[in-house]
């Protein structure tokens, strides 16, 4: 008796354990998934003949660095993203991939395994191109639609990509907003991260980038 109650017990503590790991993150006011057409999301960096230039602000671990982030589409699923400060001095440098990324370079203090594919994550998510099958349902039928690949949330507005919200544990990761969109690109990108104190504001720079 005292046998079967302490496996039981031990039972049931695995499973509780288990299923709150488990846990998916809940989009706010969504009620359910519903399949969709299969609709391209993210095509702002695709093409292979551009190089786009942001001017940034970058706030990280009470740390203010001003510069360029600089997106070089390679190919349309392969981008390197450089981040350089005003001093001209090169703080990452890294090839994306789907599935992989290749580190050029990185100051002493971003040198980091965890701290790099963090960064690799959001570059990832802001360049990568996804293609959906599933949308959210809400309540409100006026509500922008919102498609779901992975652990991404991608919300649409007036045509075009608004926002990326990237989920993990079953909480919000890092939100990219998107501004200001003329000719498939936008001007702003605002970059929050939920648990890191990060946060990076972009604004395109025409005279620097190849259009």
């Amino acid at each position: 008796m005292h046998r079967s109650m302490t496996r039981f017990l031990i039972y049931s503590t695995f499973v509780v354990l288990f299923l709150g790991s488990c846990r998916s993150y809940q989009y706010p006011n969504a009620v359910g998934i519903r399949e969709s057409h299969q609709q391209e999301l993210n095509s702002y960096y695709v093409d292979s003949t551009h190089t786009y230039v942001y001017r940034s602000q970058v706030q990280a671990f009470g740390k203010d660095v001003n510069g360029n982030l600089v997106i070089r589409t390679v190919a349309p699923d392969v981008h390197r993203v450089a981040l350089l400060s005003d001093f001209g001095q090169t703080l990452l440098d890294v090839s994306v991939f789907p599935d992989r990324y290749v580190l050029h370079t990185a100051m002493a203090d971003l040198n980091k395994k965890m701290l790099v594919k963090e960064v690799v994550h959001i570059f990832r998510a802001l360049t990568e191109r996804r293609y959906a099958q599933q949308a959210l349902i809400f309540m409100d039928k006026q509500h922008y639609p919102v498609y779901t690949v992975d652990d991404r949330f991608y919300s649409m507005e007036e045509r075009h990509l608004a926002r990326i919200a990237v989920a993990k544990s079953g909480k919000e990761r890092f939100l990219i907003s998107f501004d200001d969109v003329q000719g498939k690109l936008p001007k702003k990108v605002m970059i929050e991260h939920k648990k890191y104190p990060l946060v990076m504001q972009l604004n395109l720079d025409k005279k620097q980038s190849v259009l």
